[in-house]
């Protein structure tokens, strides 16, 4: 997920990623806690390098001739994110085919939910730069997710309506929008980028000052109760794109590698 990020200090923005360690057998994490322990350290956090090196393994870290990092599609990330994808798709049609649904609709996040934003971070070392995120979005630099692109396609030809909220500022759109259907996703019935300027939608009585979870949750009760669709499934990779109602079923996909509250 995408957003004009206030990333946590340093590495606190991989919280999330502790369980890590038990996903990637014989993680360099697992023994550093070990041998902390034994060193009477048991409270000494997670090191920063074994962090790194454990999401690089979960992410099955490639990395080509010029020196930038890839994600593999046969790594843990990429089967985690396969196996959600498919529940989703698998809850989505069984309420097509069991419910007379008007308007159904499906919402995806775009970043590390539409496309995959992992090589850009490991090249700039996971820190942040606005500037050079949006010379990558401009350079059409991050592939899509194939699981969530087939269920977007799936989606649409089955009258399923397709809408995008990401926190990209809305001056991004241009190149947000050419970005995903050179990736080869359908045209969207929507997409929603992040007010600025002052160009506050009047459907967000929380703007300027809305939360993620406030901005995401508002724009989907637009989509509901404005533009009549029922969002069947959600799909986002934090919780923040999940919560606050107005959608039948939230998917998470994983991401340690940012934490947007």
């Amino acid at each position: 997920m995408s957003t004009t990020r206030t990333r946590l200090a340093g590495f606190a923005k991989l919280a999330t990623v502790g369980a890590l360690s038990a996903l990637v057998a014989g993680g360099i994490s697992a023994a550093a806690d070990s041998s902390a322990q034994a060193h009477g350290h048991s409270h000494e956090p997670a090191n920063v390098t074994t962090v790194k090196n454990d999401v690089k393994a979960y992410y099955g870290d490639t990395v080509d001739a010029a020196g930038h990092h890839h994600a593999s599609t046969d790594s843990l990330w990429a089967q985690d994110v396969q196996n959600q994808i498919a529940g989703a798709q698998r809850y989505l049609q069984e309420r097509l085919r069991s419910h007379h649904l008007h308007n159904p609709a499906l919402v995806l996040d775009v970043d590390d939910t539409s496309e995959v934003t992992y090589g850009w971070e490991v090249d700039v070392d996971f820190h942040y730069d606005p500037v050079s995120n949006e010379a990558a979005i401009n350079a059409g630099a991050f592939p899509a997710i194939q699981p969530t692109l087939a269920l977007a396609k799936w989606a649409k030809a089955h009258g399923v309506k397709l809408y995008f909220i990401t926190g990209r500022p809305e001056h991004q759109r241009a190149a947000t929008l050419k970005d995903l259907a050179n990736d080869g996703y359908p045209t969207p019935d929507g997409a929603f980028l992040k007010y600025e300027g002052g160009n506050n939608p009047a459907y967000l009585p929380c703007a300027p000052t809305c939360t993620t979870i406030q901005y995401k949750s508002g724009t989907r009760k637009h989509i509901e109760e404005d533009l009549g669709s029922d969002i069947v499934v959600n799909v986002g990779d934090q919780f923040s794109d999940l919560d606050g109602g107005y959608a039948d079923r939230g998917v998470k996909l994983p991401n340690p590698m940012y934490y947007l509250p």
